[in-house]
């Protein structure tokens, strides 16, 4: 419980020091690690939240998901306004210049969901969720009877990476794209366990083991990622189109952009057989 207790208080601490910088939204990359930091923490809750006191995970994990889905939208538009020029480069038969209305639109769309981020981080709900979490964990004590850490590691481990195991190798080359998203979940939890024990264990065998989960993991984001881009790249378009002053050009440059990323999803699919 206390190593548990100890790990939570990690991550809250590092949810509270990228909130300011998130507010002023001078980098991408505090948001970034605050939402890095609340999926650890709902993870550990999940995988770990029953050797803490009765209810206490239960009563948490809603709220942590509620700031997870609320940092999603604007994330995911900073992802594509990274990698814009890259995108655009990469265009074949369209110019990149053709392509500037769709840029003009992400940025129109992250100031909406940012507002509506901002709007969250300075809601009364984030002030008490951080405050009641906060209170809530330093108020833990040492639970009579019940696991040590090294135990607790060891059994969350193994039932993480048997699940890993047993959702891999059911997958063909004929499975829906739904089973590769679920296997990346599970490795993202065996991953967030790996790391959270990561002193408990031999450095080089642990640094082998993060490190082919790692590559596995990689695949399968970029199967997903790519996947999931075109299904919004398609939304997009639709809401670009019902503003008549879009060329068609700029739907041809994102049509391009959308084979792209098809390629790339079947270049991963390719590869998780010899990743896993």
């Amino acid at each position: 419980r206390l190593a548990l207790r100890t790990i939570l208080l990690d991550l809250l601490d590092t949810i509270q020091a990228n909130v300011p910088g998130t507010l002023r939204d001078i980098d991408t990359e505090f948001l970034h690690d605050l939402r890095v930091a609340v999926r650890r923490t709902r993870s550990a809750l999940k995988l770990a939240g029953d050797v803490l006191p009765a209810g206490l995970a239960a009563r948490f994990a809603p709220e942590f998901k509620w700031l997870g889905d609320l940092t999603t939208p604007t994330r995911d538009l900073d992802v594509y306004l990274l990698g814009y020029q890259d995108m655009a480069d990469g265009l074949v038969s369209a110019k990149p210049a053709e392509l500037a209305p769709f840029h003009d639109h992400l940025v129109g769309q992250r100031g909406l969901e940012y507002r509506r981020l901002a709007r969250g981080l300075r809601s009364a709900r984030f002030t008490r969720l951080l405050s009641d979490w906060r209170a809530a964990l330093t108020g833990l004590g040492p639970a009579r009877g019940g696991p040590d850490a090294a135990d607790l590691a060891a059994a969350r481990l193994s039932r993480a990476h048997k699940k890993v195991l047993r959702q891999g190798l059911v997958i063909t080359p004929d499975s829906p794209a739904e089973r590769l998203h679920d296997l990346r979940k599970r490795c993202k939890e065996l991953r967030y366990l790996l790391e959270f024990f990561a002193s408990l264990f031999e450095p080089y065998a642990h640094q082998r083991a993060v490190k082919d989960l790692k590559g596995l993991q990689d695949c399968l984001g970029e199967f997903q990622d790519r996947q999931v881009q075109q299904q919004e790249l398609r939304e997009f378009a639709g809401q670009m189109m019902a503003d008549r002053d879009t060329p068609a050009t700029a739907l041809l440059a994102m049509g391009e952009l959308a084979g792209q990323l098809g390629l790339r999803q079947h270049q991963a699919r390719d590869e998780f057989a010899g990743r896993f």
